[in-house]
């Protein structure tokens, strides 16, 4: 009897430790990539940006499957990616595209870095989308919900905040004149705009 309760327990460790074994953890244990509807797996171009990509990992596990529904519902589109590459560096975000990672600047404030991620995944979800107007470009188009994303996720004085960083970078591209023209536009009229785009892209 004694025998078949040792067979037993070890059994069970081997079961417990297989599992552990196959969930791929970070030097402090947090998941390298959440599973749930998106998997985003974060790696550091270099090692002095592991703490950096620890921050990155620690959102996405906590808050991706709130991230993904909010942006799902926000703009009527469905990711059709499930297994997404984040390289954290030193550098200007950038979404990536298919194959390509997406890029993400390490020494961002914590409440930026939320906003970054949402915005770079925010191209990639309208990666989908191939006919578009001809007066609005990527950016306009992106911003016709990102803001009432972030609004719904973290509320007003967040993604007023982030607004106002975004409009303060200059060189690639004018965020400025960008959320003023989004915003100059009601939230029922953005909401109308974008959703006109993804019918015309369902026909």
């Amino acid at each position: 009897m004694g025998r078949v309760n040792w067979l037993v327990r070890l059994a069970i460790f081997g079961i417990v430790a297989g599992c552990a074994g196959a969930l791929a953890l970070s030097s402090s244990n947090v998941p390298l990539f959440a599973a749930g509807p998106v998997k985003v797996t974060f790696t550091p171009e270099d090692r002095k940006f592991e703490e950096a990509a620890e921050e990155y990992r620690r959102l996405w596990a906590s808050e991706g499957s709130t991230i993904v529904d909010a942006m799902e519902r926000g703009s009527g589109l469905t990711f059709r990616e499930d297994d997404i590459k984040a390289v954290i560096f030193e550098g200007a975000s950038s979404s990536g595209f298919g194959d390509r990672p997406m890029y993400l600047r390490a020494s961002y404030p914590a409440d930026v870095k939320k906003a970054t991620l949402v915005h770079e995944l925010g191209h990639r979800l309208m990666s989908q989308l191939t006919k578009r107007p001809g007066d609005v470009d990527e950016h306009r188009m992106l911003f016709l919900y990102l803001y009432d994303v972030w609004e719904g996720l973290w509320g007003k004085a967040f993604a007023d905040e982030q607004v106002t960083v975004e409009s303060g970078r200059k060189g690639l591209y004018d965020y400025e004149t960008a959320w003023k023209w989004a915003l100059s536009i009601g939230k029922d009229e953005r909401a109308s705009r974008f959703a006109d785009i993804v019918k015309a892209n369902r026909k």
